[in-house]
């Protein structure tokens, strides 16, 4: 049950802690007032993403599946997931097409065909996230990085489109004043009315960004079709949680050196891991790369 308590461990405190969020000062309040009803909601996102993990678990995924079936899962995801982000590239190309006057009704064929590809991927996204987190999973119990088997906490994770960041600075002077994740489904015209009207009320300069990544658990994963670089954040991320109950992880935010050794080491572990996993599972997606080092045990033991 080790595993599983600091699984639930790690969730209650990724909800309280996990992401970055801006103190509530005046300031932040009045740039609050354009953005509160479309904030991204972090508590939400891992409370459903656990949800999702303990019901394929509760079933006993990917562990029912035979190799070749879950190979094929996983393809098929990959697949539905590149056809997405091409026809999400269209359609973004439309909203920001000025030429476009009626940007709904030009894009109402290519929108019916992306819902149908995400109640397609959302069927899928499970059983492919599963069959990859026993995987993975299957690497660290060879390598020497889990408990009888069982990895501290549980490799989860689940792939989604990734919040916005609404950036705010001081128009005179280069600082951030606020830092505000957004919902993911907002249009590039959306964007637009948000900076305009914040700059034009509060007198700042303000910028809708993709986010680069949240510390959250599960863990949050761009969805991409590069096979290699999801394994490897995958991987990278859980070693990130591993570290957590180490001295590395807990002295994380003490010094400039302790965080670089510890995104170091899970950036070097995560390759390596991940490329196992190519050699262990998918041999037939390795492309040519140089030789890498081998990885080895940690040298302490979590209590």
């Amino acid at each position: 049950m080790r595993g599983v308590e600091v699984t639930v461990i790690l969730i209650i405190l990724a909800s309280v802690t996990g992401y970055s969020n801006p103190s509530l000062t005046n300031p932040i309040e009045k740039i609050r007032a354009y953005t509160r009803d479309i904030e991204f909601d972090y508590v939400e996102w891992m409370i459903d993403a656990a949800i999702l993990k303990v019901q394929a678990a509760s079933v006993d995924l990917p562990y029912t599946l035979d190799h070749a079936t879950q190979k094929q899962i996983v393809d098929e995801y990959l697949r539905a997931t590149q056809l997405i982000l091409e026809k999400e590239y269209l359609l973004a190309q439309i909203y920001a097409d000025p030429n476009i006057q009626d940007k709904e009704t030009y894009s109402q064929d290519l929108r019916a065909e992306l819902n149908e590809l995400y109640t397609r991927q959302s069927q899928l996204a499970p059983l492919a996230e599963a069959v990859l987190q026993g995987q993975i999973t299957q690497v660290l119990a060879e390598i020497g990085l889990t408990s009888g088997g069982q990895p501290i906490p549980n490799v989860w994770y689940h792939s989604t489109r990734l919040p916005w960041a609404l950036i705010v600075s001081p128009r005179e002077r280069i600082e951030q004043t606020a830092n505000i994740s957004l919902n993911m489904d907002l249009t590039v015209d959306e964007h637009a009315i948000l900076e305009s009207n914040i700059d034009k009320s509060l007198d700042t300069s303000t910028l809708v960004v993709p986010i680069g990544g949240v510390g959250v658990y599960p863990t949050m994963v761009a969805r991409t079709t590069n096979f290699e670089w999801l394994l490897n954040t995958i991987a990278h991320e859980w070693i990130h949680n591993y570290l957590m109950f180490a001295p590395l992880g807990l002295m994380y935010t003490e010094n400039p050196e302790t965080r670089t050794i510890n995104e170091t080491t899970a950036s070097i572990a995560g390759d390596e891991i991940g490329r196992l996993v190519l050699e262990k599972f998918y041999p037939e997606r390795i492309s040519a790369s140089p030789t890498t080092l081998q990885l080895v045990s940690a040298s302490f033991d979590i209590p």
